[in-house]
């Protein structure tokens, strides 16, 4: 059989004579992400609630309805603007039978208990016109076994005509525990596509097409490492025809840089660099001169414009949430949050960290968001919105150059330089109180604008109690 990358080049992308850049948009180091879970994060129209919702503060399982919907975050596009967001990440949104939606049904469908097509290109707009961005997951893998050509399959067996859209390697089709038929991690419910057959790339790039011309603002490709690397090079050429600023994302969990050479991604969800933000802040496993090498082993042999574009995130939707790994100490959590907020990277939210929510792995990091204020942890969405503040006013932290420093036993610390300022970021993990040692050379002008563990008025320079942060610009 053709081989993917014919399939798709031919019919898609010689239909654009413009060149694809290889290097991630601009707009992406700017931004601050916010990733929803669409079913869990705001109900607002109840006439398209499925029949079986459970009430909004029910503890979530792998199959109850709680009636979130596009139409609770048209509602809450003012609450993602006071908190400082300026692009949104959705899990899946296309039809399907379950509360996660990575069965997919229909790609052509927006699941009718979010929504439909006219309200998603609303909330597309509506983001457009408050200057945030929106990206979609693009679960390519496989489908759900209630997708029409697999349900064919189901029906006519060997003579269906789409009996090598998937891997059956018996017929008649059999379900259940042990499932005749490749599937995703063995689940009966989630067959897995032959993208070495042409039909199945060419369906698969229309619908790519499709929701890229509704004026999406990016991907995120679910387990993209199952699918044929070739399949993403056409992906990203038919993709970058429609949207030269597109941003891609791939979820990929271990070593990224064979996803970050310009052909496919423009970064990857950075779990490797959360591992180590865990190792050093919630479970004080390494020293600050380890993270410091972590971290520069996460950089290595990467371009610039490739480090300050990684997607770097606490938690999601497949982790337990960052508070709970933190042992619900809110000093560990307000640390990492003020690294994510200054280091290179674009930082991804979890909606609903800001508030404090806490909870282990699925289902239960996929609580519903805590609307009623006496419910939600001020402290930590003042910190949020204070430190998003500060991301988005200086310019250092978002593309400046960054450079390690000495400040101290027990610290970690850099300075992020841009064009007009310059920021230093210290952080003390320890238990004791540690003095801030600001090389000679690096010792003048600083003003502070954040402190964590006391208020900027009674900040005793240069001392940084145990847990705390404190941040200083100067003028270049």
């Amino acid at each position: 059989m053709s081989q993917p990358g014919c399939a798709g080049k031919k019919e898609f992308v010689n239909l654009s004579r413009t060149s694809v850049s290889n290097m991630p948009p601009a707009w992406a180091s700017k931004a601050i992400f916010y990733q929803i879970f669409p079913e869990r994060f705001c109900n607002g129209d109840p006439n398209n609630d499925p029949d079986n919702r459970v009430d909004w503060d029910d503890q979530p399982s792998c199959y109850n309805f709680f009636g979130g919907d596009l139409k609770g975050i048209l509602k809450q596009i003012p609450y993602l603007k006071r908190l400082g967001v300026t692009a949104l990440y959705l899990n899946p949104i296309f039809d399907s039978p379950s509360n996660h939606k990575y069965d997919t049904r229909d790609y052509y469908k927006i699941a009718p208990e979010f929504g439909d097509l006219w309200t998603f290109k609303c909330l597309v707009d509506e983001l457009h016109r408050e200057g945030m961005k929106v990206m979609i997951d693009g679960v390519f893998n496989h489908t759900g076994d209630t997708f029409w050509a697999f349900q064919d399959i189901i029906k006519r067996g060997e003579k269906s005509r789409f009996k090598d859209w998937y891997y059956c390697r018996e017929f008649p089709i059999v379900q259940g525990h042990s499932p005749n038929y490749e599937c995703w991690w063995n689940f009966g419910t989630l067959p897995k596509l032959n993208h070495h057959n042409p039909e199945v790339v060419r369906y698969l790039l229309r619908v790519v097409a499709f929701w890229t011309s509704i004026g999406i603002d990016g991907w995120r490709l679910d387990v993209p490492n199952e699918v044929p690397m070739d399949f993403w090079r056409v992906f990203r050429q038919l993709v970058r025809s429609i949207n030269p600023e597109a941003y891609i994302v791939g979820e990929i969990w271990d070593d990224p840089f064979g996803w970050l050479t310009g052909d496919t991604c423009d970064a990857v969800m950075n779990y490797k660099w959360r591992e180590s933000v865990i190792r050093y802040f919630a479970h004080g496993e390494i020293s600050a001169e380890q993270f410091k090498m972590e971290l520069a082993g996460n950089r290595a042999n990467l371009p610039w414009e490739y480090i300050i574009s990684a997607y770097n995130l606490l938690g999601s939707h497949d982790t337990p949430r960052f508070l709970t790994i933190c042992g619900q100490d809110r000093r560990k959590m307000l640390a990492a949050l003020a690294f994510q907020l200054t280091y290179p990277g674009v930082p991804a939210l979890y909606y609903g960290d800001e508030i404090g929510l806490y909870g282990d792995k699925d289902p239960d990091c996929r609580k519903t968001m805590y609307w009623d204020e006496k419910r939600q942890d001020r402290i930590i969405m003042e910190a949020t919105m204070k430190l998003a503040r500060i991301r988005r006013q200086y310019q250092a932290l978002q593309s400046g150059s960054y450079h390690d420093l000495f400040l101290g036993d027990g610290l970690f610390g850099f300075v992020r330089t841009g064009r007009n300022e310059q920021i230093l970021v210290s952080f003390n993990m320890t238990q004791e109180c540690r003095l801030l040692e600001v090389p000679q050379e690096w010792n003048k002008g600083w003003q502070p604008i954040y402190a964590l563990g006391c208020s900027l008025s009674g900040l005793t320079y240069p001392e940084i109690p145990p847990m705390g942060v404190r941040i200083f610009k100067r003028s270049c």
